[in-house]
């Protein structure tokens, strides 16, 4: 119920106003004679409407009107003017105008408290998000730190010489994922006459698959503990079945080739877990695929394991080998075949075998690919040490901007995972170099992933260095993130992209973090969705409700409440 205020210091008028309004059905209805009558009734009870004359004694409607206006700011205002005597058609209908005016406004101002409510909500689940985060990427560190460990672990396991052999030689391959792997070898002499070769892969990856490899190679034993003589290779495996059975967790196992060679006779006795075949190539032609004598270890404690001899003649060759080798050659154990048979020798064959583990590195994920090539020749023999690399965790890595300004232009590596968050910094270092018509370079150099503020800022840093004549590249550009420019529309950066490399300058300092105030932050992002919005219509389509969520919110900041109606009477 609206509760109106007339203010005329003639009787008459008033209740002409007074008995107008009851017509109108208005709810409550003051009467004041005068402005400082008004002023004590403003100052202490809530007044929807205000129907005042302009010329009366003590505080005239003007003078009332500029004190409301400093008292009452969020609720009085001007809305209309009528001149007296007024005719009682026209103030109902600016009396009606005035309290829809005012309803409206009501309505309009609770729906900017809830929407106002509403962003105060959001940014405190982005601050609650932007923690999180934090949380997860130092556990993120302390996950990559435990798989450097593991990997280190992993490598203290393998052979760091060769021993004699007498008419043999050997090569390995070695080549980790890009995850920490399971894969495992080992060639060691077990007395003056035998020799062992083992290639082992526990399944999975990372930290799990490292201390499965671990426990595989603290637990198998190669001789008898009593005699010294060399285990039987069925043997061997099936007392490690065992004790990986009843200590491994469900679902953990382990495969494995092992080779025991007489280097006296030249006789090999074979037994495989679950394990790829052995390749056995002669040197008078053919290669034979010796396939697994038994399960993997770790599955059933009561499997038992067969085993395959065979005699090497001068110039045989074994080719022991983790299904990564396999995964990384493309065309399989056919393709391994014809290497393994027609290569000149064994550093021709593991060469084969590493430039295919290489270039299988390109895709998005590989496994650990391992070998030991044997060869019934006297030789020298070989261990593959690849460097150490860094293995990846599995997560995006952290985003990285490094910045330096020399006369030859503005240089920007862009490193990790970069989203709205790096993406202010990447708009104000190009605006800047834009601004003042420096040559800018952005390298993309271990550049992961970048989220849709961050492609649409790089959009803006292309246009405006194109907008002022200046000269803008991009260069170290990935196969993926070309793809993501691709499916964007990005013509124009993509025109940008450069295959010669200019090199950065060593200079280059990481960019500090910018505020990430929530007003600035819902500009950029504005901004970036725009202007990949203005690409295509399939961006403007992708894109729309992120935009006009973003300029509602915006919208809602900058709106101040505008007064409430006030109906008044010229006098």
């Amino acid at each position: 119920m609206q509760t109106i205020l007339v203010i005329d210091d003639e009787r008459a008028a008033r209740l002409l106003v007074w008995h107008r309004l009851r017509q109108l059905g208005c709810g409550e209805i003051l009467e004041a004679a005068d402005g400082l009558a008004a002023q004590r009734l403003l100052e202490s009870r809530e007044i929807d409407l205000v129907v005042t004359d302009l010329l009366m004694p003590e505080l005239d409607g003007l003078a009332l009107m500029r004190w409301a206006k400093t008292a009452r700011p969020d609720q009085l205002g001007a809305f209309d003017f009528l001149t007296k005597p007024c005719e009682p058609v026209r103030l109902g209908v600016s009396v009606r105008n005035a309290l829809e005016h005012a309803r409206i406004e009501r309505q309009r101002r609770a729906l900017l408290a809830e929407l106002e409510e509403s962003n105060g909500a959001l940014q405190g689940k982005v601050e609650q998000l932007e923690a999180l985060c934090g949380v997860l990427e130092h556990q993120a560190d302390e996950i990559q730190r435990d798989l450097e460990r593991a990997e280190s672990i992993q490598r203290a396991l393998l052979p760091s010489r060769m021993p004699p052999l007498g008419g043999f030689h050997v090569e390995t391959l070695y080549r980790p994922g890009r995850h920490v792997g399971g894969d495992l070898y080992d060639v060691t002499a077990l007395d003056d006459r035998h020799a062992a070769l083992l290639v082992a892969d526990a399944c999975g990856h990372g930290v799990s698959a490292a201390m499965l490899s671990v426990l595989f190679k603290r637990r198998l034993r190669l001789c008898d503990e009593i005699t010294g003589a060399p285990l039987p290779p069925a043997r061997a495996l099936a007392e490690v079945n065992v004790a990986l059975a009843e200590s491994a967790m469900p679902g953990m196992f382990v495969t494995a080739a092992y080779c025991l060679l007489d280097m006296e006779t030249g006789e090999v006795t074979v037994a495989s877990a679950g394990h790829p075949p052995v390749l056995w190539a002669r040197e008078n032609g053919g290669v034979e695929a010796i396939e697994r004598t038994g399960p993997a270890l770790g599955v059933d404690r009561e499997a038992r394991y067969r085993e395959t001899r065979i005699r090497l003649d001068r110039g045989d060759r074994l080719l022991l080998f983790s299904d990564g080798v396999l995964g990384a050659q493309g065309a399989g154990l056919g393709r391994l075949r014809d290497v393994v048979q027609n290569a000149r020798n064994l550093r021709e064959i593991l060469g084969a075998l590493r430039e295919g583990a290489i270039a299988a590195a390109n895709g998005e994920e590989i496994d650990d690919a391992t070998a030991i090539a044997l060869e019934a020749r006297v030789g020298a023999s070989r261990i593959d040490a690849p460097a150490r690399c860094k293995v990846s965790g599995g997560s995006r890595p952290r985003a990285e901007l490094l910045a330096g300004t020399t006369a030859a232009g503005a240089f920007l590596r862009v490193s990790g995972s970069c989203s709205w968050r790096e993406a202010e910094n990447l708009h104000t270092f190009c605006e800047r170099a834009a601004r003042e018509r420096r040559p800018l370079v952005l390298d993309f150099a271990g550049c992961s992933y970048l989220d849709s503020t961050f492609l649409g800022t790089v959009h803006e840093a292309v246009r405006a260095m194109h907008e002022v004549g200046g000269d803008a590249r991009l260069q170290r550009v990935g196969p993926a993130l070309r793809a993501l420019f691709e499916e964007l529309a990005m013509e124009r950066v993509l025109e940008r992209i450069r295959e010669e490399f200019v090199p950065l300058p060593a200079s280059l300092k990481p960019l500090a973090h910018a505020s990430l105030d929530s007003s600035r932050t819902r500009v950029r992002l504005l901004h970036a969705h725009e202007a990949l919005a203005s690409l295509s219509a399939h961006n403007r389509a992708e894109f729309r409700a992120v935009i006009e969520g973003l300029r509602a919110e915006l919208a809602g900041e900058q709106s101040r409440s505008p007064a409430p109606g006030a109906a008044d009477r010229n006098g």
